[in-house]
């Protein structure tokens, strides 16, 4: 009797408390499968180990090439012309550095300096004899000529570089810019107009126009260059354009530009301002003056015969 008193009692306390009997039948809907996934565990910070064949960062440390920096300048920027000008000496010096090893094999610094006029038209004249007399012949004209080219260097250009190097920069006496119009050179075969080249050049050399000073440009110190051009009473007025390249192992490593103005001042301006905008005066004047000239020794001749 007790037993059965008891057992309806907790059935009564099922029946009026649904949220117990809820909770106690809970854990028995949960699928087998839910209940056997592991529990989520907190993911751990891990470092990422590179392949052994994977390549370098883009940070990873290497063989840097290296490169090189040119500074120069010159002495005088702007060369006054007048009366007086008898020429002039233009020095030219800077700094040559490199960043990061040298290769072992990358030979000595050489340093070329280029100093080239304006190109102008230029007439080379062929003489030949004839019945005994010297008479021109043949004559032509290049279109394309600098009228002052001068190349100072530290040591021979042979030396520096190969021939194809240096005519690729237009350097030395061979790749001066010398050209002609079509008119002038038909009929010529090529040696024949290598030979007018070649005959321009020898002018220009004599008349100290051309210049080629081997040694003329010297390192002081480890990185400090210096060197100097005299430039003639005969130099063009005008630009000139002073290319500085840097040599290494027989290659152009660092190029630097500077430009010289030649511009005529005082009475030389004046006189050729002038001549420019007032010819015809101009020659009036000129044949006056000379007459006056003319008549005045004249007279001081006579005075001192008698």
């Amino acid at each position: 009797m007790g037993r059965f008193n008891t057992l309806s009692i907790l059935l009564c306390m099922a029946a009026s408390c649904p949220a117990l009997a809820q909770d106690t039948a809970k854990p028995s809907l949960e699928s087998p499968a839910a209940a056997a996934q592991p529990a989520p565990q907190p993911a751990a910070a891990t470092t990422a180990t590179p392949r052994p064949n994977a390549p370098a960062p883009p940070h990873a440390p290497g063989k840097a090439a290296t490169t090189y920096r040119l500074e120069t300048d010159v002495s005088m920027r702007a060369i006054p012309i007048d009366v007086r000008f008898s020429g002039a000496r233009l020095v030219m010096f800077g700094s040559a550095t490199s960043i990061g090893p040298p290769p072992v094999d990358a030979g000595p610094i050489d340093v070329v300096a280029i100093i080239q006029g304006a190109p102008s038209r230029l007439t080379v004249r062929r003489k030949s004899n004839v019945w005994g007399l010297w008479l021109n012949t043949r004559s032509i004209e290049f279109d394309q000529a600098p009228l002052y080219y001068a190349v100072v260097s530290t040591r021979p250009l042979e030396g520096i570089a190969k021939t194809s190097v240096l005519a690729e920069y237009g350097i030395g006496f061979e790749q001066v810019p010398i050209t002609a119009s079509l008119a002038d050179v038909s009929g010529l075969s090529a040696i024949q107009l290598d030979e007018f080249r070649d005959a321009a050049i020898h002018i220009g050399i004599r008349q100290k126009q051309y210049v080629r000073h081997d040694g003329g440009i010297a390192f002081v110190g480890k990185s400090l260059f210096r060197g100097q051009i005299d430039l003639p009473a005969t130099v063009p007025v005008g630009q000139l354009d002073v290319s500085v390249f840097l040599f290494r192992g027989g290659k152009v490593v660092a190029r630097h530009e500077n430009r010289v103005t030649l511009a005529r001042q005082g009475f030389e301006n004046f006189t050729y301002e002038f001549a420019q905008r007032h010819s015809l005066l101009y020659g009036l004047a000129t044949v006056a003056l000379a007459t006056l000239v003319g008549l005045a020794s004249s007279y001081i001749v006579s005075l001192r015969r008698r």
